[in-house]
């Protein structure tokens, strides 16, 4: 008898012996196999094994080139001796011909399976995994490898992977109970009685004659119901991670059947469907969760993104205006508001919006961002150099602020304070060519064309036909007095301007007007 840890599946015979007529015909080589499997059919295992190696030794006595066997045709009787071997429960000796199967012909998927077989057999879960595995990479649509890894990952409480390859089990032969079966106990052991009962009847609804193959009753495990919750959820999860998105749908919805009011799983199934683009039906789920519950004012806020990723920016603003009337302290309702009352073309309530939301969320940085920006649309300019100030504090290495704050200042001729900001992003972006060009622009206007001058030669390496940094370099290599490179400089800018090379406007001329 198999001690309990072993797991014993059957062995696969071949459906096909194509490459290996020859084992039919007279030679001596296929009479001994014939002999071989005439006895192995009649249940005759040791006899079928003689038979089965006569014909190995017949391949290299028999005279004539018809007698040279083939890698296949070996492998096909090492798989033979092997089966022979497990029928009659002698798995030391099966594993032994299923390694000399596989050594010979590496492609044979039967051969890969079946050693698989024999690890399981043996208790050596890791090897028989990695057994069928290689079945799958060489016929994927092998129920016995899936079935075979959903019962060995089972046994090692592998949960995930026995479910997903249970569901390939199912899609592979719709018709297969066994499956579903081993699911519902996986269901069963962690207290989820309802959906275990799911899986068994519909274990008999697929396959009406499928017989239990478990010879004792099994024993009931008695979960709190926030314990069987959390194994849907876990189950779920671990599904969703390893890709396996319809099946993690499923145990939302088979969680949600059981418990209506678990509105955490609404809102992950929701999610779950959003990001699979199904987005009315993940509105209908985000619509169910009721106002008091935690999850109500973040399913409000995707009902607005589908919203306005739909461009229905209106619906969606008034979303988050029902909600904020509900919930008036909840800042991420007015950030929201804030973006799309801009959409909309109304920066001045959009600003008031952000504002609230700024005073909600103290150190919320976006909060701040958004805020500036607004300000800067309405031509609040120091509004926002306060507003992005504070998001700087919040985010010290928030390098796009620092750049657009230096754009600010330098418009307002604050040349001192950008550089500080500019250096700040350098010394996070170093290849930052816009960042560098203006921190040489705030050096030439703070006289010190000594400190602009390589700023501006490193932009030129970057992008040669950097026409305002040519223009500058060369100003100020005329102004520290070395005018023969300065002129050179200015020369290379009057060619590239001469040509029709366009002279774009500078980073800082230019105000932001969207997000």
């Amino acid at each position: 008898m198999n001690p309990p840890e072993t797991l014993v599946f059957m062995p696969l015979d071949l459906d096909t012996f194509v490459g290996s007529e020859r084992f039919m015909d007279g030679s001596e080589l296929g009479t001994a196999f014939n002999q071989g499997i005439r006895a192995y059919l009649h249940a005759q295992y040791p006899e079928a094994v003689e038979r089965f190696k006569a014909a190995l030794i017949a391949a290299y006595v028999e005279g004539g080139q018809r007698a040279i066997i083939s890698d296949r045709e070996r492998a096909i009787i090492y798989l033979y001796i092997g089966n022979a071997w497990a029928f009659a429960e002698d798995w030391d000796a099966a594993l032994r011909e299923y390694l000399e199967a596989v050594r010979s012909d590496p492609s044979l998927t039967e051969a890969h399976y079946n050693l698989g077989v024999a690890f399981a057999a043996a208790g050596q879960a890791e090897r028989a995994i990695a057994a069928f595995k290689e079945a799958l990479d060489h016929n994927d649509g092998l129920y016995d490898a899936h079935f075979a890894l959903g019962r060995c990952y089972q046994q090692l409480n592998d949960s995930v992977r026995a479910y997903i390859h249970y569901a390939s089990a199912r899609e592979v032969r719709p018709q297969a109970g066994e499956p579903l079966y081993y699911m519902g106990l996986m269901h069963q052991r962690h207290g989820a009685h309802e959906l275990a009962q799911k899986c068994f009847a519909d274990a008999l609804r697929v396959e009406p004659t499928f017989i239990s193959p478990e010879t004792e009753p099994q024993e009931l495990v008695d979960k709190t119901e926030a314990d069987t919750a959390q194994w849907y959820y876990r189950l779920s999860d671990d599904l969703k991670n390893q890709g396996a998105e319809e099946e993690a749908e499923r145990i939302y919805r088979a969680l949600l059947e059981w418990q209506s009011e678990e509105h955490r799983a609404r809102f992950l199934l929701g999610n779950l469907l959003a990001r699979r683009r199904r987005w009315q039906e993940a509105v209908r789920e985000y619509l169910f969760i009721p106002p008091q519950d935690p999850f109500y004012v973040v399913a409000r806020l995707r009902i607005a993104t589908v919203l306005r990723l739909g461009k229905r920016l209106t619906q969606a603003y008034n979303i988050l205006y029902d909600c904020a009337r509900q919930r008036p302290n909840e800042g991420q309702l007015y950030v929201q508001m804030g973006k799309l009352l801009y959409d909309l073309g109304k920066p001045q309530a959009a600003a008031r919006a952000l504002e609230r939301a700024s005073q909600l969320l103290a150190d919320d940085s976006v909060a701040f961002y958004l805020l500036g920006f607004m300000y800067l649309v309405i031509g609040k300019e120091p509004w926002a150099i306060t507003a992005w100030r504070r998001s700087i504090e919040l985010t010290p290495g928030s390098a796009s602020l620092r750049y657009d704050l230096a754009c600010i200042y330098i418009r307002r001729g604050r040349h001192d304070l950008a550089v500080v900001e500019l250096e700040a992003v350098l010394a996070h972006k170093p290849e930052d060519t816009e960042a560098a060009f203006l921190l040489g622009t705030c050096y030439k206007e703070l006289s010190e064309p000594a400190r602009a001058i390589p700023l501006f030669e490193h932009v030129i390496k970057t992008q040669p036909h950097h026409a305002q940094a040519l223009y500058y370099v060369g100003a100020c290599y005329l102004q520290t007095g070395n005018a023969p490179v300065g002129r050179a400089y200015l020369r290379r800018y009057d060619r590239f301007v001469a040509r029709g090379g366009r002279v774009a406007r500078l980073p800082h001329q230019v105000v932001p007007t969207s997000f």
